[in-house]
């Protein structure tokens, strides 16, 4: 090499490394005038990052060091309130990952990819940092509040700031559940138009480009701008729904909400890279029809003790209604006790009510003109009730990630609506900033009212399966600090990081299915509950999985909503939402996250089911000393009619016992069950996705007239009706995942000879990859054969009818039984273990009630040790 070429080199150095030095004085000189919202020391690496990026690095270390300080630039500048675009956050947990994990002998060109992601945020950010309102701003013509459902018109105006778009920039609109934009047929729902002040600017239609954020939103419009460039106070006017020439409008999303977003990205360099400006939001109530009558009062109250009754009108899919509420009349144990006046709020509150004596009771409520029905759930009324059961939501989110609503939004709901006793909002890590994390950590000390609502900091870990899948992390103090995905490349180093901030007493970790959990990991000090159910499904399975390796983990139910509606998933995934009971003496921060780590707990469908069950006088969740005489004693409180009482000895059913048992009457009520287990195929793999039923039942030799509507937590998916030309048919549509749902129909002038056709059309499982997401099921996806089967009500007099339908290793199935109109719906029960136990076996029992809603105790030990994990070492 030439003298010369080396001293160009030099000089080129000289002058980059001189370039940065200006350039940092410049950004300190700037911000000298005014506070800058990074430190010292980070205000010099980010000066640094924004020279250095724009050269591409194939270095692993200089990557990792250049995203450290992208990602601490990123929090900074959300903590001033500035909008962070949701992938930048997930983006960079990725690449951390893949970096630190980087092998030594991997090419370098592989790290290429991660260097342009880089320059592109770096890029964007330093326009964010040296002009504010580089974005312009986003207005709204009608905030609303509009109902749920409804076509409706509204425009939102982007108006441009201090950075110009290029002619060959574009905007990439995303729209929520319920609506598709569109731009070619002007009549048809959800049409989309768009113009700008600038006379000479155009938008034509392109295909996809850019990334859209957030898996709430996938419907997108594309446009590019063409004929001119636009300037600083030039504005762009999309309307939604525009009625124009013909359309009726956009249709609003199913699920009522506080704050949704109709999000706008912008491409202003006209370079495919989209950037984020701040979004307004609409307001959506409950659609304006009362479909449904419900209530909720305390599970356990004290004989005397005032307590209150909160009674719910709700729509299709169980939001608060919007319409006029009718007078209802409120009956305790069918006795009347009071009236609402008609045109009462939706949420309506009984406050002062009292019991003076022991016992069960339930609260009926009836519209005077008899059109709505509905039954509170059970409350237990004792004198000197040592603990209560307290009803949680230990899983959901709101709009911070990928759903909707505010933070405030999603409490409220929870506590006002949902009528929980306790509330975590656990967003999503892969997604989150600093800002969101401290506006979780203000809300959850704001909402907090000791011995009324408690609130409890937490967020979901959102590790891949198959680096530990996702984990909520529950912290007992608000001061916390999260471990999150950015910092933790695996759940081993969950586990370590989080020792490492924490005293692990301070800690529960709860791991769930749908992204399953390890369960052969588990950090007994800290994970010590499973999630066995949520709005994706019943994973009972899950559960065992840890009980199997050994480990001592506790159940709960949750919703996993992400419609801001927690503990009360009417709008959810694929059926209702779980619930979490926990028992405590009091409703306070320390007793009831007690209670959590404690396995105080159960789960349930999302049913307030009353359980209270002992093994050798031992309460659920713990493990007692080794002993040959093991006695079960229960006594179960439901919501509807008891079906059955499973006890699950090591994983396995070793006791049933039914008690719907009737005989064939002229008038009598038939149950048809449909149930697909969801369970993994091999290995630490997610569970099977969702069956689809397609079909009818049908009766002959009897009179069909009338029929109880399953309820599902995906109304637009499913279809339960009678049939327009044939009365005595019924026709279905819906999907099962793990929990069974059980349709009731009856019959009139049955006999013995009365004949019924359940038809199941064939179907096809659905795709677990849904086009965004790897699969992890391990298998093939299953084509599901029609099938048809016969039965007569003379074949049902012995019990149950089980039909089989293998579905890969899966036994698919389809119950048929006689039910009474009026089984009871609170059952003692007591079961004792002659079957050679053995030190270190679990049990724990399984309710199902006739609408085919469950609850499970938290599992019992008796002898034996809990297996602590070690890590392997790295």
């Amino acid at each position: 090499m030439s003298s010369i070429s080396r001293t160009g080199r030099l000089i080129a150095v000289v002058i980059l490394v001189a370039a940065v030095v200006f350039l940092i004085q410049q950004g300190q000189l700037m911000r000298a005038q005014k506070k800058d919202y990074l430190s010292r020391e980070l205000r010099g690496r980010v000066e640094k990052l924004k020279v250095e990026a724009a050269a591409p690095s194939e270095t692993p270390a200089v990557l990792v060091g250049r995203l450290q300080t992208l990602w601490e630039w990123v929090n900074a500048w959300a903590l001033t309130g500035g909008k962070v675009p949701v992938d930048i956050p997930a983006g960079i947990a990725t690449w951390f990952r893949l970096l630190r994990n980087a092998e030594p002998n991997i090419a370098a060109a592989q790290f290429r990819p991660i260097s342009d992601q880089i320059t592109r945020y770096t890029h964007e950010f330093k326009l964010l940092d040296e002009t504010p309102d580089a974005l312009g701003k986003l207005a709204l013509s009608k905030p609303g509040p509009y109902r749920s459902g409804d076509y409706v018109t509204f425009e939102q105006t982007w108006t441009v700031g201090g950075l110009p778009m290029a002619e060959g920039g574009g905007l990439l609109l995303t729209v929520g559940r319920g609506s598709s934009p569109q731009v070619t047929d002007a009549a048809g729902d959800d049409f989309v138009t768009i113009r700008s002040s600038n006379p000479a600017a155009r938008f034509e239609v392109e295909k996809d480009w850019g990334q859209w954020t957030g898996f709430i939103t996938r419907q997108t419009l594309n446009f590019r701008l063409r004929g001119a460039s636009l300037k600083k106070g030039d504005t762009v006017t999309i309307r939604y729904g525009d009625t124009s020439r013909g359309s009726k409008g956009v249709k609003l999303q199913p699920a009522s909400n506080d704050q949704v977003f109709f999000p706008i990205h912008l491409d202003m360099e006209g370079k495919g890279f989209p950037m984020t400006p701040p979004w307004p939001s609409v307001v959506v109530l409950g659609a304006a029809e009362i479909q449904y009558v419900n209530a909720v009062a305390p599970s356990v109250v004290r004989t005397g003790e005032s307590f209150a009754l909160a009674v719910r009108s709700e729509d299709r899919v169980k939001n608060l209604s919007s319409a006029t509420t009718p007078e209802y009349q409120v009956l305790l144990n069918n006795q009347p006790l009071k009236n609402i006046s008609a045109g009462s709020p939706a949420m309506n509150v009984l406050a002062g009510l009292k019991i003076d004596k022991p016992g069960v009771y339930r609260f009926q409520i009836r519209s005077t003109d008899g059109k709505l029905s509905g039954q509170s759930n059970p409350i237990l009324v004792e004198d000197s009730p040592s603990n209560r059961i307290y009803w949680g939501e230990t899983h959901g989110h709101s709009g911070f990630s990928e759903g909707y609503g505010s933070a405030d939004g999603y409490f409220r709901f929870g506590r006002d609506v949902a009528r929980l006793d306790f509330l975590t909002l656990s967003e999503h890590d892969l997604w989150m900033d600093d800002f969101e994390w401290k506006t979780m950590q203000e809300a959850t000390r704001r909402y907090l009212s000791p011995g009324k609502f408690t609130t409890i900091l937490g967020y979901e870990w959102t590790g891949s399966n198959p680096i530990g899948g996702h984990h909520n992390v529950f912290f007992s103090s608000t001061e916390a600090r999260r471990a999150p995905l950015q910092e933790t490349v695996d759940l081993d180093e969950l586990y370590k990081k989080l020792r490492s901030l924490h005293d692990p007493k301070e800690v529960l970790i709860i791991p769930h299915a749908h992204q399953s959990g390890d369960w052969n990991r588990n950090d007994a000090d800290m994970e010590r509950l499973a999630e066995i159910q949520s709005g994706h499904g019943t994973f009972e399975y899950f559960g065992n999985k840890y009980l199997q390796n050994g480990f001592e983990v506790g159940f709960v139910g949750a919703s996993d909503n992400h419609n801001g509606h927690p503990g009360y998933s009417g709008m959810g995934n694929r059926q209702l939402g779980g619930l979490a009971a926990v028992m405590a003496p009091r409703n306070t921060s320390e007793e009831v996250f007690k209670g959590l780590r404690n396995r105080r707990t159960y789960a349930t469908t999302g049913e307030r089911i009353i359980l209270d069950v002992d093994l050798n006088g031992v309460k659920m969740g713990q493990r007692q000393a080794g002993a040959n005489e093991r006695k079960l004693r229960a006594r179960v409180h439901g919501t509807e009619p008891i079906d059955t009482i499973d006890v699950i000895k090591n994983g396995k059913v070793v006791y049933s016992r039914r008690y719907l048992e009737t005989s064939i009457q002229p008038r009598v009520w038939v149950q048809v069950k449909l149930e697909a287990p969801a369970e993994v195929f091999n290995g630490h793999k997610n569970p099977r996705q969702a069956r689809i039923w397609r079909g009818s039942i049908e009766v002959k030799g009897a009179r069909l007239v009338g029929f109880k509507e399953p309820w599902f937590a995906q109304p637009q998916s499913y279809r339960f009706a009678r049939n327009a030309q044939n009365p005595n048919r019924l026709d279905y549509q819906l999907n099962t995942r793990g929990r069974g749902v059980a349709m009731m129909l009856e019959l009139e002038g049955a006999d013995i000879a009365t004949e019924l056709t359940v038809q199941s059309a064939a179907t096809r499982e659905p795709d677990p990859t849904d086009g965004t997401t790897p699969d992890m099921m391990d298998r093939p996806v299953a084509d599901i054969p029609a099938v048809r089967h016969v039965v007569r009500l003379a074949e049902l007099k012995q019990g149950m009818i089980t039909f089989e339908q293998v579905i890969v290793q899966n036994i698919d199935t389809v119950q048929i039984q006689l039910v009474p109109g009026d089984g009871a719906l609170d059952r003692e029960f007591t079961w004792a273990d002659l079957n050679q136990p053995r030190d270190g076996d679990y049990y724990y029992l399984r309710v199902t009630q006739v609408d085919g809603s469950m609850a499970w105790t938290s599992p019992f030990w008796i002898g034996g040790q809990a297996r602590r994990y070690t890590p392997p070492a790295k």
